[in-house]
C-alpha cells in the first residue's frame, strides 16, 4: 500500500470511531438518565449497548494500530509528529479526527464517573432502606409473638 492509501484508510478509520465514541457518549448521558432503581432494565439495555460499541471500537482501534504500524515503517519514522514540518495535508486532518475522539472520549469518563457515584449513592440509601426494613420486622416480630399457654404448676386444690 502507498503512503497516501494508508493515510486514508487510517482517517476512514479515525471517522468511523469518531461516530462510535459520539454514540458512546450518548448512550453513557442516558445511562445517566437510568440510574433511577426502577428505571434498572432500560439501565441493562443502555450497557448492553455501551459493551457492542466498546467491542466494535476495540476492532476498529486494532485496525488502526495496525495501519498506523504499517505507514510508520513505510515512511522509516517513530512517529507521526516527525512528519509535521513536511507537507502532508491527511496528517493535519487525521490528528484533528484524534483530538476530537479524546476529548469525546475525555467527556465520556467524566459521565461515566458521575454514573458510578450515582450508583454507590443508590445502593448505599437501598442499604439503609433494607436495614430500617430489617429492623421494622424485628420489632412488629415482638408484638406478634403470643404467649404459649402452658398449664399452671401450683394448682391449689381443695382437699
Amino acid at each position: 500500500m502507498k503512503k497516501e492509501e494508508i493515510m486514508d484508510y487510517l482517517l476512514r478509520l479515525s471517522e468511523a470511531k469518531l461516530l462510535l465514541v459520539n454514540k458512546l457518549f450518548k448512550n453513557t448521558e442516558a445511562q445517566s438518565k437510568t440510574l433511577e432503581p426502577e428505571k434498572m432494565q432500560e439501565m441493562e439495555i443502555i450497557i448492553q449497548e455501551k459493551q457492542e460499541i466498546m467491542g466494535k471500537i476495540d476492532i476498529v482501534d486494532k485496525e488502526f494500530v495496525e495501519k498506523y504500524a504499517m505507514l510508520k515503517k513505510l515512511l522509516g519514522i517513530t512517529s507521526l509528529q516527525e512528519l509535521e514540518g513536511e507537507e502532508v495535508p491527511a496528517l493535519k486532518e487525521l490528528q484533528k479526527k484524534i483530538g476530537e475522539i479524546v476529548k469525546i472520549i475525555e467527556e465520556v469518563q467524566k459521565l461515566d464517573e458521575g454514573n458510578t457515584e450515582k450508583m454507590k449513592r443508590n445502593i448505599a440509601e437501598a442499604k439503609n432502606n433494607f436495614k430500617a426494613v430489617k429492623a421494622g420486622k424485628k420489632v412488629t416480630a415482638g408484638y406478634k409473638n403470643q404467649y404459649i399457654e402452658s398449664h399452671s404448676f401450683f394448682i391449689d386444690k381443695k382437699k
